[in-house]
């Protein structure tokens, strides 16, 4: 692997600095489909994580990727009284289920003590165990 660019920094400044414009070209070759940003960040010269910076910067803030993002002004507005309820309306009635054609159900049930226990109709299961159990 060898670098075909050479840049000698000479003075005080030791950091480079690019153009807004030379950071969105960097950031758009980096980005590229089928493009590798490690080998694009290489070629141009700049660290990889700059160029996560810049496409970051440039998501949150349009083109500029030289300024930060900044606030944005907010209205609040209170919400519009209600002068009058809302009208409800009843929901429609369920309609009723068709009549049994069989006869109810019937559990009955004699125990040894001898008490006899008959159940008719839909019962909850947790009381008929109760009262079994109370009777037994």
């Amino acid at each position: 692997m060898a670098y075909q660019r050479v840049e000698v920094l000479t003075g005080r400044e030791r950091r480079r600095s690019y153009t807004s414009a030379e950071k969105v070209r960097m950031v758009e070759e980096a980005f590229r489909p089928g493009v590798v940003v490690t080998e694009a960040a290489r070629r141009l010269g700049v660290h990889e994580s700059l160029l996560y910076r810049w496409r970051d910067l440039l998501k949150v803030g349009g083109t500029s990727v030289a300024e930060p993002p900044s606030f944005v002004a907010v209205t609040i507005t209170p919400e519009p009284s209600v002068t009058e309820p809302p009208v409800v309306e009843p929901p429609e009635p369920l309609p009723l289920p068709a009549a049994p054609t069989t006869r109810p159900a019937v559990l009955e049930v004699i125990l040894p003590s001898g008490a006899r226990l008959r159940l008719e109709g839909p019962v909850d299961p947790a009381l008929a165990a109760a009262v079994v159990g109370a009777l037994a």
